[in-house]
């Protein structure tokens, strides 16, 4: 068994799809980390932004003065023009001494100028969604406030905050594509005109089968956990690392209703491993049963990438079925999302949370073990009985 383990171990890792695969994903990712960092340099950083509103007032500034210089100065406009330009360069000022304050590392004072700029903003004409994401950003500078460290924009480019961003909106399906591929390369390549070769191996077929899961499941994290170390490594040489203590946005029920809160990001961590590894364990299992059903790459690639991943989309496609997400496990495929709530408040499904994740998950990767050994066991049966004819 443990040859068989190794034989289908290296199987996997020497293949191109395999290299070829985690280099697609890096490139991808990287990419991603040179927009981010472009978009970054112009907008998206408090630095960025002030800078920003500095440049159009001082223009503001010139245009006005260039203006005062044809009024009579007894007339109304040239009153006007000069009360505005009095204003603007008060407010130069401000925005000057915030800047300073963020080149000095003055943090507790930047976010208390930004704290007071957000709370005097209108939210009258706001949705319930703008008025929660406004909410956040208090919350979030409250505790900034209170635990000073440098801001890390939303367009995240240091290690930690990137990884997360990833996680979060882009490797759940990139990802989960690619592993599609290599999981549907290693259970369908013992199958040869639709037999399986592998059973003319020393071992028997629930040996293969807990080898197989073993080796895919094994390849998936390591693959996983490598993609990571990569992608923090070349993020955080450039960027710096990050900070794990930096306020997470997450939503948390309360009075039966989900509003924003905050949480320092290493505390979601644990419960996100947890989903992660499990659902892995639920791809590795579903994959496996549709190559024994089909005994072919190409429709166990298809069938697999249909409902693997349709399963993901179809809850926001046919609304009516946000209502039973809880118990879809495609619906758990970001799990970021989950554990942060995020998905149970764009779906407003309060029911999809860690805990019903962990069950629907464990549940349905019991049921397909089953169906797989239930297959494994009719297979042995119908060969032995052809012998036996």
């Amino acid at each position: 068994m443990s040859s068989y383990f190794s034989l289908q171990l290296k199987k996997v890792i020497k293949h191109n799809l395999t290299i070829i695969s985690l280099v697609i994903l890096l490139l991808i990712s990287f990419g991603l980390l040179y927009m981010k960092s472009a978009q970054l340099t112009a907008t998206g950083s408090l630095k960025g932004d002030a800078q920003g509103q500095i440049a159009v007032k001082r223009e503001a500034l010139k245009a006005d003065r260039q203006a005062l210089k044809r009024y009579s100065p007894h007339g109304k406009s040239y009153k006007a023009t000069e009360k505005d330009i009095k204003q603007i360069e008060k407010e130069l000022k401000k925005d000057q001494t915030f800047v300073d304050n963020i080149n000095h590392n003055y943090w507790k004072r930047v976010y208390e100028i930004k704290l007071k700029r957000e709370q005097k903003g209108k939210l009258t004409d706001l949705s319930s969604d703008e008025k929660d994401g406004h909410k956040s950003i208090i919350l979030r500078l409250k505790y900034l406030i209170v635990h000073p460290m440098p801001y890390e924009s939303d367009s995240a480019v240091t290690g930690i905050q990137f990884l997360l961003d990833l996680n979060a909106n882009y490797w759940p399906v990139l990802f989960s594509l690619v592993m599609i591929f290599i999981l549907t390369y290693l259970f369908t390549g013992s199958y040869k005109n639709g037999l399986d070769i592998s059973s003319v191996l020393p071992i028997n077929r629930f040996q293969s089968t807990l080898t197989n899961n073993i080796v895919g499941l094994s390849v998936v994290s390591f693959i996983f956990l490598l993609l990571n170390l990569l992608v923090f490594g070349g993020a955080a040489s450039i960027f710096g690392t990050g900070r794990s203590d930096y306020p997470y946005i997450i939503h948390h029920l309360v009075s039966g209703h989900l509003v924003p809160g905050i949480v320092p990001t290493a505390k979601l961590l644990p419960q996100a491993v947890i989903l992660q590894l499990l659902n892995f364990i639920f791809m590795v299992l579903f994959v496996q049963l549709i190559a024994k059903i089909f005994h072919n790459q190409l429709p166990t690639l298809l069938v697999s990438l249909l409902l693997l991943l349709g399963g993901h989309f179809v809850t926001i496609f046919i609304i009516p079925l946000e209502k039973i997400a809880q118990w879809l496990p495609g619906t758990y495929l970001g799990v970021l999302n989950i554990v942060s709530n995020q998905t149970a408040y764009t779906m407003n499904n309060s029911a999809i949370n860690f805990s019903n994740g962990v069950f629907t998950l464990i549940l349905s990767s019991i049921l397909l073990l089953l169906l797989v050994l239930l297959i494994d066991r009719l297979t042995t049966v119908t060969h032995r009985n052809g012998r036996l004819a």
